[in-house]
């Protein structure tokens, strides 16, 4: 065990694969179906897909920009730090640790459901329980070392890619569903339905900035980095915005408001119950992809809390084959928990909300640094800023300040878990006298 010292042992493919498998898991399945409940008829869903892909494409070229100035492993923590501090930074990098472990127990326990129907069992183990046994699996895989754990993410987001290709090229080729009116429920669009289904966007593209808590362990981070981060969110937008297209096209809005998986529908109508059994296979291979990048991702924000002192020294430990193993099981342990409490499923609007709140930060970094002093020579220079960067805060103001009004009890709780990094910073402080 060496401290401190991470490896560069993977490159842009390793980037691409995260950044696409960390997001495109999420958002292809569950996610149609919730957004059709929350908005209530088909008008605004492509819309909606659409705005959140240009939101998320826009927060890619400026976050591509702080990964090269800022290339250090822990993601937003740095950025946070080097702008406004240590506890912004703390803060920014609590909300983000638990917000990963918590998508990972959201999509462990999503693995375990689409995984249970198909084992060829008289009675096969429970979702919750399957959902633990992918978190220590794929916990002992990263626990080998990053090359394990990267090709383990690079073959789940190839086998993704394709499987979501070829449903959207198999797709295409129904015909239309004849749309019944009476099916479709009377009320319009509402304010809380509207938040709830911006809740559902956000969530569904997170993942997209995975890259950046790599850029320690990747060759020419500054270049690599922001081909990742622009290519990975413009191959999540379009496959999103088509897929999403197929299903509005082949199915009747009732029926995507009822699925909870309605690309199986679609896949059913093409090949009946292999169809389904194909798509649910294709969910497996999906949340399997999410869970290792949020497992990656937690793993290097507390190395990077380790290795500046504000977490005990020891979680910046660093194995020979490039895997911060103290930290590994930290955040194993807390996203065992969590799927097997049974109390995950209602964090998916919380975790929403954190993941806005430290983009704020992040983006308002940018901000702050570009007047500090220019970026490396190497280093992606953002487009349109600071008018682009200016509109990302504003919009990811306006979101929280609509969760704040239409979902006031959970963007409550997302401010006491924030509020939770304040005993963490003061009795990190004690413990490390500043210098």
């Amino acid at each position: 065990m060496i401290p401190v010292k991470l490896r560069r042992l993977v490159g842009l493919g390793f980037g691409l694969a995260v950044a696409v498998g960390g997001t495109a898991g999420t958002g292809v399945l569950s996610s149609p179906g919730e957004l059709a409940q929350a908005l209530g008829g088909p008008g605004p869903v492509l819309a909606l897909w659409m705005v959140g892909g240009l939101y998320t494409l826009l927060a890619a070229n400026t976050l591509a920009e702080l990964a090269g100035r800022l290339p250090q492993a822990g993601g937003w923590y740095g950025y946070a730090e080097a702008a406004f501090g240590e506890f912004p930074a703390v803060a920014v990098a609590w909300a983000d640790w638990t917000s990963s472990c918590v998508t990972g127990a959201i999509v462990a326990l999503l693995l375990g459901e689409y995984l249970a129907p198909l084992l060829p069992l008289a009675a096969p183990p429970g979702p919750r329980l399957l959902a633990g046994a992918a978190v220590l699996g794929l916990g002992a895989v990263q626990f080998r070392g990053l090359r394990e754990g990267s090709r383990a993410q690079e073959i789940t987001a190839a086998v993704l890619l394709l499987g979501l290709v070829g449903l959207l090229a198999w797709g295409v080729q129904l015909p239309p569903a004849v749309q019944h009116a009476a099916a479709l429920p009377a009320r319009g669009l509402t304010a809380v339905g509207l938040v709830v289904a911006l809740q559902v966007v956000v969530f569904a593209y997170d993942g997209w900035y995975a890259p950046i808590y790599f850029a320690e362990e990747i060759p020419q981070p500054g270049r690599t980095l922001s081909r990742a981060l622009l290519g990975g969110v413009a191959a999540v937008l379009g496959l999103y915005f088509g897929l999403n297209a197929v299903l509005l096209r082949v199915l009747p809005f009732a029926a995507i408001q009822a699925s909870e998986l309605p690309l199986a529908e679609v896949a059913a109508a093409l090949a009946g119950p292999l169809g389904r059994r194909l798509v649910l296979g294709l969910g497996v291979v999906a949340m399997l992809g999410v869970l290792n990048s949020v497992l990656l991702m937690a793993t290097r924000v507390l190395f990077a809390l380790g290795r500046a002192g504000q977490l005990p020294g020891r979680l910046a430990r660093v194995h020979s084959g490039g895997t911060p193993r103290p930290a590994l099981v930290v955040a194993v342990v807390l996203t065992l928990g969590l799927v097997l409490s049974g109390t995950v499923a209602a964090l998916e609007a919380i975790t929403s909300i954190l993941f806005v709140g430290y983009y704020v930060v992040g983006f308002a970094a940018l901000l702050k640094l570009r007047r500090q002093g220019p970026a490396p020579a190497e280093a992606y220079r953002a487009w349109g800023h600071p008018w682009s960067t200016g509109l990302l805060v504003a919009l990811s103001v306006a979101f929280l300040a609509m969760n704040a009004v239409a979902d006031t009890a959970h963007a409550l709780v997302a401010l006491a878990l924030v509020a939770g990094a304040w005993p963490l910073w003061r009795w990190a402080r004690r413990k490390v006298p500043a210098s």
